[in-house]
């Protein structure tokens, strides 16, 4: 079980990258033309990308016996992170277009994803 921990950790790392993409786009998307409502597929597969990328972690922890708030304290924090990320995410594509608030969402958003970064590339804790 231990030989699928690399493939499974790069589909990861793929299904971040593409979940990072597809927020990004969809803000500066609404950035450039807020009138317009987005593609039907913009609002679609960013769901299916972030299901895949909660099955893969679940799959990880699951190959690596991982305990989120127990030995890897890290872990813990990180899924913590992820529902902020997810938070903001939502407060930032429902508010109104180049609002403070929309800025700000997404502002937090990004400072979020640096600290989930920090935290799975070099578990200080």
């Amino acid at each position: 079980m231990g030989a699928l921990y690399l493939p499974v950790k790069h589909f990861h790392l793929l299904f971040v990258v593409s979940t990072l993409v597809l927020f990004n786009l969809r803000f500066w998307l609404r950035t450039r033309q807020p009138e317009k409502t987005l593609p039907k597929v913009l609002k679609i597969l960013p769901h299916i990308n972030d299901s895949m990328l909660l099955f893969s972690g679940m799959l990880m922890m699951h190959i690596i016996p991982w305990q989120p708030f127990g030995a890897h304290k890290w872990l813990g924090i990180k899924l913590l992170l992820v529902v902020a990320y997810i938070v903001m995410g939502v407060i930032c594509l429902r508010a109104q277009p180049r609002s403070t608030k929309w800025w700000g969402a997404y502002a937090l958003a990004m400072l979020i994803v640096a600290v989930i970064v920090y935290l799975a590339r070099w578990k200080p804790i």
